[in-house]
C-alpha cells in the first residue's frame, strides 16, 4: 500500500502537453484499492520559478530547497496538473517505481498550498481524496498497521 508523501519516479511520464519524460512524481493522498492514486509532478528546471521557499499560491508552485528533503537539488512541486492513476497500475507498471518519501509535515504543507492554489479547479473527487474525513484516515492507518501483524 503507497501513502502520502511517498516519491516515484516514473521514466515514461506522458504530460497533460502530450509530450513524455523523467519524472518524479509526489502522492497526495493515500488511496484505498478503489481510489485512485493522486500525484504531481516535480521539476528541477529553475527558468523563471522563484527561489521562495515554501508555497507560492500565485504561481501554484511549491519550492523545495536542495538537501531539506528527499530531493538533493532545487526542486518546484508543480501543483496545476494533477495526475490519477490506479493502485494497480502504480504497482505493476515498470516505469513507476517508489524512490522515497516525504516528510508527514512537508506533505501537509504541500496538500495545504495546492487546495489554496487550486481549489476552484478541483474536482469533487480530487478534494475528497486530498482532504478525506478524518475517519477515514484512522480506518486506512487501523487497517494498514493491522497487515503488519
Amino acid at each position: 500500500m503507497h501513502t502520502r508523501g511517498n516519491i516515484f519516479h516514473h521514466k515514461d511520464l506522458v504530460f497533460k502537453n502530450g509530450f513524455t519524460g523523467n519524472k518524479y512524481l509526489i502522492l497526495l493522498n493515500t488511496p484505498s484499492k478503489d481510489e485512485p492514486c493522486l500525484f504531481v509532478k516535480t521539476t528541477s528546471q529553475k527558468k523563471d520559478k522563484p527561489e521562495t521557499v515554501g508555497c507560492q499560491v500565485r504561481r501554484s508552485l511549491f519550492f523545495i530547497p536542495s538537501g531539506k528533503s528527499f530531493f538533493q537539488i532545487n526542486t518546484w512541486v508543480q501543483l496545476y496538473e494533477l495526475y490519477r492513476f490506479s493502485p494497480g497500475h502504480v504497482n505493476q507498471s515498470r516505469d513507476i517505481k517508489k524512490v522515497g518519501e516525504l516528510g508527514a509535515d512537508l506533505i501537509d504543507q504541500i496538500v495545504k498550498c495546492l487546495l489554496q492554489a487550486q481549489y476552484e479547479d478541483l474536482s469533487k473527487i480530487e478534494k475528497d481524496l486530498l482532504q478525506p474525513p478524518i475517519q477515514d484516515s484512522l480506518e486506512k492507518l487501523k487497517a494498514r498497521f493491522n497487515k503488519k501483524k
